[in-house]
């Protein structure tokens, strides 16, 4: 765990990043770049301690960022851009700028994204960081954009000489903002709406907590390197998305109901032997991070709906 150190952290009003914000906040001067675009925010992180500044880093506002950053954790990403003009712009042209803003932090760390990695023919494939990438699988300009943004990422390390680790994330899961994408799941299910499963591949995913993930990010950011270390950062079991829902069901005492199609998402295995020789293993066990997960998180859903 990081501790008495500058960093500088974007994305934290998003999943992995609100965890990384409060696991870092009290132990370190922490600053947080972001839009805050919804209420609240804001004074939000700043009663937690967290130095806040808004921009958008796509744009290259930095006037009332500090460039003596000892870390910089990149979490901020377009997940959705309507376009491929716009994904370049906030993605790979944002990373860069960053960067170049940054350029004499000890580390960078930037998290991409498995969906980066081209489809395998075999449903059990364990992805390594060397396969081949052009994914994408959740149609959108995504998936292509973070692949430039890694590339990115690699030409600005080299040519500022910013020691740099890419992270291509997998499934997260935790309990801040909405709990990524199994959280998502979980509010559809205490819904009673069918949770999608993807028509075209297997429903096989490898998450990781973030209780991990916040463990992960001293290892990953000393492992940093020009060129860039690649690594995998997913957990360390592959499990079916039924069988997630199942346990959510289970402690919900609810039967999950599934629809095949309408949303893809990347549901790949991993080869995690890279990840775990930096980080060491995985700490929480996935059923024991997923109860944790239900207890914070379903009484949160149930409200909102009851109050909707």
């Amino acid at each position: 765990m990081l501790k008495d150190k500058k960093v500088l952290l974007t994305g934290l009003t998003g999943n992995l990043g609100g965890s990384i914000a409060a696991a870092l906040a009290p132990e370190n001067d922490l600053w947080g770049y972001a839009r805050y675009s919804r209420q609240g925010q804001r004074e939000f992180w700043e009663q937690k301690g967290v130095n806040t500044v808004v921009g958008d880093f796509a744009e290259g506002r930095f006037d009332a960022l500090p460039t003596d950053f000892d870390y910089v954790i990149h979490c901020a990403a377009n997940c959705a851009p309507e376009s491929f003009a716009q994904g370049m712009h906030d993605n790979p042209q944002g990373t860069a700028m960053l960067m170049a803003h940054c350029r004499n932090a000890r580390a960078f760390l930037h998290i991409s994204t498995i969906g980066v990695y081209a489809p395998n023919p075999d449903p059990e494939h364990a992805y390594v960081e060397t396969d081949l990438t052009g994914g994408s699988v959740m149609g959108l300009h995504y998936e292509g954009t973070k692949l430039a943004a890694e590339g990115a990422a690699w030409g600005m390390s080299k040519h500022l000489g910013l020691p740099t680790t890419v992270a291509r994330l997998g499934v997260q899961y935790g309990t801040y903002h909405d709990g990524g994408m199994l959280g998502i799941f979980l509010g559809m299910m205490l819904a009673g709406q069918p949770v999608p499963l993807p028509e075209h591949q297997s429903n096989i995913i490898q998450p990781i907590s973030d209780d991990d993930v916040v463990r992960f990010v001293g290892p990953l950011l000393d492992a940093a390197d020009v060129p860039p270390t690649l690594v995998n950062l997913g957990g360390g079991l592959a499990i079916a998305t039924q069988e997630v829902m199942a346990h959510f069901g289970k402690l919900a005492g609810v039967e999950p109901d599934f629809a095949h199609g309408g949303f893809e998402y990347p549901t790949y295995q991993l080869d995690t032997e890279k990840r775990r020789s930096i980080t060491g293993p995985c700490q929480v066990p996935i059923k024991e991070g997923l109860t944790r997960m239900y207890e914070v998180m379903a009484p949160r859903l149930k409200e909102k709906q009851h109050a909707q």
